[in-house]
């Protein structure tokens, strides 16, 4: 199979990538039933990203001229099932009847932006399939159990944010937030160890709006970005769509591997470093100390910048006593400006509150602002007043002592269940707070075939390869225990213990 692809053409590799391989298909040079080499095969001997040859399969795969079989690899559809798929169907009239038009559909894999092609969609479909159906027990949804959400404190305080006269005449909202809430989040980040003033906060739609907007402020096409072997998908959708070169740091049982960041700093010169320091998901796993120090090190010497998402941080199931040990956010330990701060409402509260904040030098705030005015203008007003009202008054602080000792039940849970019912060769992390479990599998178990036989016992989860930077993992599953009631949680872990077992 000869393929040549000219690196000095405007048009996008994937795009060359697609046509060179349409020709060959169409001219026959590729028979039905030829086998395509393996994409990470392909990007090799092509000295391409893997995403590139992804992107030109998925093209062809629209076109419905490939196909691929879990397990056996991506293999050249015969012609009948091409022109089923694509040539549409002219039926004869009458010669005394006025023929009908057939119908031309749009040529959507040419259509659709570069941008848009980016984003490798099986990823978010194997999501999607997880969490969807008449399932039982639920370890796969990324968000807690609608029973914890707190109705009568959110229509409480609810209530009150409407019932305000500062409410009644309070004109838009300012791109950053209002200055209220600002300042009440710059004081509950002193809680967690870190000093901020109001000029550092910016109030989002969500955290994943901060990390589009980081995005979009500072990586170019064929900026590398660092990141966890295995970490927050959608993070890895937005850096992928602006055709980031993604490089995957290995963890171990405490995170991210430190001790090798200066090797793949100087290799790669990334721009940035994103990573979910504390109860990562999705392996559970906390950067020690040391580490975190580390990290910040390395960073201070390449001039990289910190993406620190931190959404779990808040859930911290070590208890009051123990506080010294409660993880310190990076922002807490560096003032210099190379640590950009992220977090959430959706996992301590309800993941419907999509209010989020990014702590960060004023020239980073400024210039996310100025961005956003492209995106929405400002989070809404209603859901700044609610969370203004959460963090008055301790509301926030007593809301998330009694969710800290209902989730830390339910990770205990868990963690028996697993010691109850996994077999031996299975090894998990236990989260010292947040929401998951990371589960390694026996040698030659395969995560999609455990969660396809699980969900037919009513049972779901999240397969490694999901969160993978290389989409290659396929030895370890992901456990959300706060998702499933506390009863379902044994018999949940029992039929997918049972499941490993027989496979």
């Amino acid at each position: 199979m000869q393929l040549e692809l000219n690196r000095r053409s405007k048009v996008p590799m994937y795009r060359q990538l697609a046509a060179e391989l349409r020709e060959q298909i169409v001219s026959g040079a590729m028979a039905e039933g030829y086998r395509l080499p393996p994409e990470r095969e392909l990007a090799s001997r092509l000295e391409v990203n893997r995403t590139t040859v992804l992107q030109a399969y998925q093209q062809l795969k629209d076109e419905g001229l490939i196909a691929s079989k879990v397990g056996k690899g991506t293999f050249v559809l015969p012609l009948q099932h091409i022109e089923t798929a694509r040539i549409p169907v002219v039926r004869h009239e009458p010669i005394d009847e006025e023929p009908k038009p057939s119908v031309v559909r749009p040529p959507w894999s040419v259509l659709f932006s570069d941008y848009s092609n980016r984003f490798t969609y099986h990823d978010i479909a194997s999501a999607e399939r997880a969490q969807r159906g008449d399932t039982i027990i639920d370890f796969a949804t990324g968000s807690p159990n609608p029973a914890d959400i707190p109705d009568d404190l959110l229509r409480s305080v609810s209530i009150e944010a409407f019932e305000s006269r500062e409410f009644d005449g309070q004109p838009e909202s300012p791109i950053e937030g209002f200055d209220e809430l600002r300042a009440l989040l710059a004081e509950h980040m002193s809680t967690r160890g870190v000093q901020c003033g109001v000029r550092n906060v910016m109030v989002l739609s969500g955290s994943e709006q901060g990390i589009d907007l980081i995005v979009r402020a500072f990586i170019n096409p064929g900026d590398c970005v660092l990141v966890e072997q295995s970490t927050f998908f959608p993070a890895l959708q937005t850096f992928r769509s602006a055709d980031a070169r993604i490089i995957g740091v290995p963890v171990d049982e405490h995170g991210m591997r430190t001790d090798l960041l200066d090797g793949y700093c100087a290799r790669f010169r990334p721009k940035l470093i994103y990573t979910v320091p504390t109860f990562q998901n999705p392996t559970g796993t906390t950067l020690p100390p040391e580490r975190r120090s580390e990290l910040i090190d390395v960073a201070r010497r390449y001039q990289c910048l910190i993406v620190e998402d931190d959404a779990y941080g808040d859930l911290w199931y070590g208890g009051e006593s123990s506080d010294a040990h409660r993880p310190i956010p990076l922002k807490g330990m560096e003032n210099a400006g190379y640590v950009m701060y992220l977090s959430t409402f959706s996992k301590t509260v309800t993941s419907g509150l999509r209010t989020g904040w990014v702590v960060a030098d004023p020239h980073v705030i400024n210039r996310l602002a100025a961005l956003r005015r492209m995106v929405d203008q400002h989070t809404s007003t209603s859901s700044q007043r609610i969370c203004l009202e959460l963090l008055k008054e301790g509301r926030i602080a007593e809301h998330l002592r009694g969710l800290i000792k209902t989730y830390r039940i339910r990770r205990d849970a868990a963690i028996a269940a697993l010691e109850r019912y996994a077999p031996d060769e299975v090894y998990w992390t236990v989260p010292a707070g947040g929401y998951y479990i990371w589960v390694s599998l026996p040698d030659g178990v395969r995560s999609l075939d455990v969660l396809e036989s699980c969900r037919s016992q009513g049972v779901t989860f999240m397969p490694g390869s999901v969160f993978d930077v290389d989409e290659m993992d396929d030895s370890h599953i992901r456990l959300n225990f706060v998702r499933p009631d506390a009863a379902d949680i044994d018999t949940g872990i029992r039929i997918i213990g049972e499941t490993i077992a027989q496979m």
